[in-house]
């Protein structure tokens, strides 16, 4: 199923019954690359992106790849050149308020209004319908320093495209080497021919090990997990920072083995968006959470009255769109258009 038409079928009910599908952001970022606002060439310095490292990320004229949804420009990202540095990749333009937990540090960067929602959404395809032998591509939440909270791989295999996520799960108590389990799982293989829609969530909460992460695979919720907040609250490694950090942006990063023969090649992405806000509360799904004021508690959506979060649920009920409520947290306008582990670094 494509994740855009789910959801514009979802907001179309939403508009008729009047309620407000998208729940109020504190802040967005809504990214294209289309022109006259970008133009091909190097994405460096192009509103709010920077790439100052010599790495194969470019903006290109995307209609010679044949997908519609891209539009007339892409974002390009190959494995040409890759480096063990984080400062200089790929950083998409940073949100003005961030997300993260009370206690978390902000480095060098300013946190605006503190929020405890995070989500990114992107598409991605393969430039070429073939495999690109070794290509690889991680995607990060991050501070802006490579700083990351999550992560998600996408490695170009025989069979397809495999995606990867990583997530904490061991804290406290320490040994004396590490205090932080890095567990990669397997979440999904793309296939080559058409565009894929990706979207990560995050729910950031006060206090260990409490953190909830959600990663989508063509509007299907894939993985439920958790975030690196406690390597970064525990383990020796992050000693000189020894918090979970604020979130403000997303990094793309090239890691580990370079491959040379995938030089302008790689992977497309676009329809690119991160948001910040409130943690989502909804929708309903039985019309007793309307009653006894139920209706205020939810954002996600919104409701004017009692009335109107009854009818709400009613209609998913008549018409079988009883989803994850993750799924429903978006306006149609919002649909325009190691690395991993610190003991080994493949990506």
């Amino acid at each position: 199923m494509n994740f855009t038409k789910n959801l514009l079928g979802t907001g179309a009910a939403a508009l008729i019954l009047g309620t407000t599908m998208a729940p109020a952001f504190a802040d967005a970022v809504s990214v294209n690359f289309e022109p006259p606002t970008y133009t091909t060439g190097t994405i460096n310095g192009q509103n709010g992106w920077s790439k100052t490292g010599p790495y194969d990320v470019e903006v290109v004229s995307s209609p010679i790849y044949g997908y519609p949804l891209f539009g007339t420009q892409s974002l390009r990202i190959s494995d040409e050149f890759t480096s063990g540095a984080f400062g200089d990749q790929t950083f998409a333009p940073p949100l003005t308020n961030a997300v993260g937990e009370a206690g978390s540090t902000d480095g060098s960067f300013s946190r605006g209004t503190l929020q405890r929602h995070f989500e990114t959404q992107f598409d991605i395809a393969s430039t070429i319908h073939i495999e690109q032998v070794g290509m690889h591509l991680s995607v990060s939440p991050d501070r802006g320093d490579g700083s990351r909270m999550s992560y998600l791989r996408f490695d170009d295999k025989p069979t397809g495209i495999d995606v990867f996520f990583d997530d904490v799960q061991q804290a406290a108590p320490c040994t004396p080497v590490s205090c932080a389990n890095f567990v990669e799982t397997q979440i999904g293989t793309l296939t080559r021919t058409v565009p894929h829609t990706i979207k990560l969530t995050m729910d950031l909460l006060d206090g260990p090990g409490n953190d909830v992460v959600k990663v989508y695979i063509d509007g299907t919720l894939v993985k439920t997990g958790t975030s690196w907040e406690d390597y970064y609250r525990y383990d020796p490694e992050a000693s000189a920072e020894q918090s979970p950090r604020i979130i403000k942006t997303v990094l793309f990063r090239e890691s580990a083995v370079a491959h040379p023969a995938n030089a302008g090649n790689g992977f497309l992405i676009d329809n690119f968006s991160t948001f910040s806000g409130p943690i989502l509360v909804g929708p309903p799904t039985n019309k007793d959470q309307c009653k006894k004021d139920g209706w205020k508690t939810f954002n996600n959506p919104t409701f004017k009255n009692q009335g109107e979060c009854v009818s709400f649920v009613e209609h998913l009920n008549e018409n079988g769109h009883n989803q994850d409520h993750d799924q429903c947290d978006r306006s149609a306008e919002h649909l325009n258009k190691e690395e991993h582990n610190h003991n080994h670094d493949h990506d």
